[in-house]
């Protein structure tokens, strides 16, 4: 799931987003709306106990799926004891594209929400799966 170079720039979303330095400030920002979340703030709440932790692990993961270091060591797997649902995934999605796009141009800010739909859409077919709910076009 990690971007390409750019051919015709040569930049990767990572660069074009300010690296590291770009990616926590975006994690910050959106971090601090969804703890705020009437949605998915409580599932936040309930379950990241050090910020700082994961504010620097969610960025290793944003790293490695912009182009950038090859940080993120870790699985999706975790999630699933959050009880996550539809919901709770359309919820995230909303306000990341909210955040991305009042930070950066429309072109970065639509590939960060692709990413995004990618690895929601993978969880929820895991929670689906957990839960032996069907999802449309997958054998349960």
């Amino acid at each position: 799931m990690t971007e390409p170079r750019d051919t015709a720039s040569e930049t990767t979303l990572f660069e074009r987003v300010g690296g590291r330095p770009g990616l926590e400030a975006l994690l910050l920002a959106f971090y601090d709306q969804a703890q705020r979340d009437p949605v998915i703030g409580p599932v936040f709440q309930a379950h990241v106990h050090d910020w700082p932790s994961h504010i620097a692990t969610v960025t290793d993961f944003w790293s490695t799926q912009t182009g950038g270091p090859q940080l993120y060591r870790g699985g999706m797997g975790r999630h699933l004891r959050l009880g996550l649902e539809p919901h709770h995934f359309e919820h995230w999605l909303a306000l990341w594209q909210r955040v991305t796009r009042e930070r950066f141009d429309a072109e970065s800010a639509d590939r960060l929400l692709e990413i995004a739909r990618v690895v929601a859409g993978r969880l929820a077919e895991m929670a689906a799966g957990l839960h032996g709910v069907r999802v449309t076009g997958r054998p349960a």
